[in-house]
């Protein structure tokens, strides 16, 4: 599905309220948070289903999503998933996704931007503390009885405080923010952790996580046109203060790949994002990844993916389209 638009466009979560969450303007006690637009918490079952986004965004806030029943269908980096009844989602900043559609669902979703939380606690670096929000790792969770219960009380202590707040709601609110993200990270930790960096035990896997997150930073500027081509292998290493023959040593002893081959996955999960949602030709496409000329991007594109980037587009043009 093609847009006009250059760029993958970056959502904001005042855009995205206003989107999804008709008639805000009449609950009260919510002007102090709309005028700050960086918190907001709703039901899943207010959420107007004809007002889902048309098309994928670059998000640039975090979301919770509760779903005590039914099913939530987004795409996320292209890939289409489900969140179910009995589970909760954290998405995060940076990541091409939307809505496709939603069937009956109850619960809670609550959106913030990483700005919110940092006026309760001063340290830009906490949030990457936290396994379960590195690339790659998973962020749904299956609930069991006391862990919905548990949950449905945060979320509608969080849901008082915001729309009738007394003094101090504000700090309460972040509170219970990230009394949810730390129970998460232990769930994570209980469901999945064997699955990616199991702790980060050594040295290498703590480079590998730091690695993946510079990557993720800054894929997240270029698909936004902020930076002219991916960095080099050479240029994240000196962002992370190490060896470049370091970091391929710890990259490869923590996943199995180069630090070389897993730029270029990201590289590839970009061209596919631009090829479905901007109407840029083969040749700007190209260029705005870094390669030097429209040959070069076919030739890595049909190295990794068998067919050109244009056979890609006409083959895959209506795989993501928005179902209501």
């Amino acid at each position: 599905m093609t847009t006009n638009q250059k760029h993958i466009e970056l959502l904001d979560l005042s855009t995205f309220i206003d989107c999804v969450v008709p008639g805000k303007s009449n609950m009260s006690g919510q002007q102090e948070a709309q005028e700050r637009r960086d918190f907001f918490i709703a039901n899943l079952s207010d959420i107007y289903p004809d007002g889902l986004l048309e098309t994928p965004y670059l998000y640039d806030f975090f979301t919770i999503y509760f779903v005590r029943v039914g099913t939530i269908h987004k795409i996320n980096q292209l890939k289409s998933f489900e969140i179910k009844s009995n589970q909760i989602f954290i998405s995060k900043p940076g990541e091409i996704k939307t809505w496709q559609r939603l069937e009956g669902v109850e619960g809670y979703m609550l959106a913030f931007t990483l700005d919110y939380l940092l006026l309760f606690v001063d340290d830009k670096g906490f949030i990457d503390t936290f396994d379960y929000l590195l690339p790659n790792a998973q962020r749904r969770f299956g609930l069991n009885e006391a862990q919905m219960a548990f949950f449905g009380t945060v979320f509608g202590e969080m849901e008082k405080e915001f729309k009738k707040p007394k003094k101090h709601s504000d700090e309460l609110i972040k509170f219970w923010i990230f009394v949810i993200l730390i129970k998460a990270n232990r769930m994570y930790a209980e469901q999945y952790e064997k699955d990616f960096l199991s702790g980060y035990k050594n040295s290498a896997q703590q480079v590998y996580a730091r690695f993946l997150i510079a990557l993720e930073r800054a894929f997240k500027k270029l698909a936004q046109g902020e930076i002219p081509r991916p960095p080099r292998v050479s240029e994240f290493a000196d962002g992370l203060s190490i060896n470049p023959t370091y970091l391929g040593e710890c990259v490869r002893k923590a996943s199995g790949k180069s630090t070389k081959a897993i730029i270029n996955k990201r590289i590839l999960l970009l061209a596919k994002c631009q090829l479905l949602h901007t109407h840029n030709n083969i040749a700007e496409i190209g260029y705005q990844l870094g390669f030097e000329s429209s040959a070069y991007f076919i030739r890595f594109f049909k190295k990794f993916e068998q067919v050109t980037p244009l056979e890609y587009r006409k083959r895959n043009s209506g795989t993501f389209s928005i179902t209501n």
